[in-house]
């Protein structure tokens, strides 16, 4: 029997049943994963990082079929990281890593050391100290550290590698679901394919905000209203770039949540993965965060589902 296919036109995906290979050590935190990945794709490395909280950090090998867990100091091993990305920095590669519960972000070489912590900003915003400061994801630009007080008071701060320090705060919180340049949840975020812009996603709000590096809106995309998304990573993939989101909700409420696969340019939605009531991958009732990984040819999704956490693979199959 073929295995179970989900998706539409270019973008169908299979489960890779046999690349869920944790460590036996770390099978009992996997149930609480809340974060995501980064993917070195540095030429001939292809290694996957991610937290996982009273385990350490993990380091998937670029077959996808081992991960080993890199021991992180005792203060950090308890610590959710909510999102992990990979740093180019002046011949350096770094792993920042924000703690959403624990107010700072920490950066760590590949090895799991730390170089720096930053901690709660000082900037006008975070004046009042019951203003929060739960940080949810990052994306860098050359030497600057985009920070997602995506759990806290929503502004997105700007930190720069080289003077280890804050240097602006823009955008902020909003209930309105229209307002522009303000979030509900700006819960992940990364660079842009055009190299201009920020993608942001605001989750109660089923959108993306595009920022300028310098923290200008620039516009806004909807997806299907109440899949919430939780973030967006980009590929350039046959020629055309393109994005995946993973969603915590269905449009459809008590659905299980739904991977998109967006036209980069557009935003609008060319596939919909269904990973657990069409791929059978039980414990996918929430997807927190999706990646694109590419390896000798193929085109991978590297998942997470939350709340329980579990981590799965899908092979692109047509």
């Amino acid at each position: 029997m073929p295995d179970k296919k989900s998706g539409q036109g270019d973008f169908v995906f299979t489960y890779r049943h046999d690349l869920h290979a944790l460590p036996e050590a770390a099978k009992a935190c996997e149930v609480n994963l809340h974060g995501g990945f980064a993917v070195d794709r540095r030429p001939g490395q292809g290694q996957i990082y991610y937290g996982m909280p009273g385990c350490g950090l993990m380091r998937i090998s670029p077959d996808l079929a081992h991960q080993d867990i890199i021991e992180l100091p005792a203060d950090l091993k308890p610590i959710n990281f909510h999102a992990t990305k990979i740093g180019h920095f002046d011949g350096n590669v770094r792993l920042i890593m924000p703690a959403n519960g624990d107010a700072k972000v920490v950066v760590l070489t590949l090895e799991g050391k730390v170089e720096f912590v930053l901690s709660r900003p000082e900037f006008e915003q975070y004046a009042n100290p019951e203003t929060p400061f739960r940080p949810t994801d990052t994306a860098i630009v050359g030497n600057a550290v985009y920070v997602a007080d995506g759990y806290g008071a929503n502004y997105i701060s700007t930190a720069d590698y080289r003077k280890k320090a804050w240097t602006s705060a823009f955008a902020g919180k909003t209930d309105n679901p229209v307002e522009e340049g303000k979030f509900g949840t700006a819960h992940g975020l990364n660079p842009a394919p055009d190299g201009k812009h920020l993608s942001i996603a605001d989750r109660p709000h089923s959108r993306f905000q595009l920022f300028t590096h310098d923290g200008h809106f620039k516009t806004q995309y909807g997806i299907p209203q109440g899949s919430r998304p939780c973030g967006i990573d980009f590929v350039q993939w046959k020629g055309r770039n393109y994005a995946v989101v993973g969603s915590l909700n269905d449009p459809e409420q008590g659905r299980p949540a739904p991977i998109y696969i967006l036209d980069a340019d557009t935003y609008a939605v060319l596939s919909t993965i269904r990973p657990k009531d069409e791929l059978g991958v039980e414990l996918a009732q929430h997807i927190h965060n999706t990646v694109f990984y590419t390896q000798g040819g193929k085109l991978y999704l590297i998942c997470q589902a939350w709340n329980p956490g579990y981590y799965f693979v899908l092979e692109h199959v047509g």
